[in-house]
């Protein structure tokens, strides 16, 4: 009788267990998912014409750190976060912009979150992979591009006198006067920090990152080997969109407003995700260490 009643009380206390794992791993796919979900209704809601472009690349970057997220609760179902009442409360907190009409102030939260969960659970490692995640989401939705508005001016001469350069070979007649390129007399479009050839570097670092988080592979040499083909053809693709811009009018809302602005932008993304893809496929697979 009395093994049967340690028995009875041992299946009890695991399915309680089973229980708390699941609601705290589904608390943190809830987070993480609604997140992206309010920010892009707000942008659908706020914005009267976000642009395909923009879209596609948003929409990219939120469903592969929502994928990231949902691989690393997922694999680790038996494992359960050292998620204490502070932190769900936390979560809340960091979850109450979703209500505000502002998708900026969405990604200040997750990036409360995902500080939170980087400076008070780094021996986790299940939640330091959730932090970075996040947090690379919050910096390619945010933060990157408020930092590369305010110092595009220094790098603005640099990126015209490349463009120059690269251009020519295309077209001879090329002339770069300040921030405007120009291959005619009559048509020249200017250089802006929106249209930078640099545009899309935090969207492809955020790729990287969730492939390697979904394989389970760590940063390694060869992963940053990776990321640097992947800089380099995306910086390429976005140099050779704004060139197609230069031939007249036609050509520019095409480029950057119409379909060639979104294969624009599928061809980044692929981009960004062939090399470390690549790197993963042929680096070995970790030794599952015993629990």
């Amino acid at each position: 009788m009395t093994d049967l009643l340690t028995a009875r009380g041992a299946t009890a206390r695991i399915l309680g267990s089973n229980k708390a794992v699941r609601a705290t791993h589904w608390s943190l796919l809830v987070f993480c998912c609604g997140t992206s979900l309010s920010a892009a209704l707000q942008r659908l809601l706020l914005e009267p014409d976000p642009g395909l472009q923009r879209l596609v690349e948003l929409k990219f970057g939120e469903v592969f750190a929502a994928l990231a997220s949902a691989a690393i609760l997922l694999t680790a179902r038996h494992v359960r976060p050292a998620l204490t009442r502070t932190d769900l409360a936390i979560l809340v907190a960091c979850a109450l912009p979703w209500f505000l009409p502002e998708p900026h102030a969405v990604y200040a939260g997750l990036t409360l979150a995902a500080a939170w969960l980087l400076a008070r659970r780094s021996q986790d490692r299940l939640l330091a992979d959730l932090g970075q995640i996040w947090l690379a989401l919050s910096v390619c939705e945010l933060w990157s591009k408020l930092v590369f508005k305010l110092f595009y001016h220094a790098i603005e001469p640099f990126e015209v006198a490349l463009m120059a350069w690269v251009g020519r070979f295309a077209f001879p007649g090329l002339h770069a006067t300040g921030v405007h390129l120009s291959a005619r007399p009559d048509w020249s479009i200017v250089m802006l920090e929106g249209c930078s050839a640099f545009h899309n570097l935090s969207l492809a670092a955020l790729i990287w990152l969730c492939v390697l988080k979904i394989a389970g592979r760590p940063v390694s040499a060869g992963a940053f080997r990776a990321l640097a083909v992947s800089a380099v053809l995306v910086v390429a693709i976005n140099i050779c969109r704004i060139l197609a811009m230069l031939p007249a009018a036609e050509a520019y809302r095409y480029w950057h407003d119409g379909a060639g602005s979104v294969t624009v932008a599928l061809v980044s993304v692929a981009a960004s995700l062939l090399p470390i893809v690549v790197h993963v496929e042929r680096s070995p697979c970790p030794v599952a260490q015993p629990v």
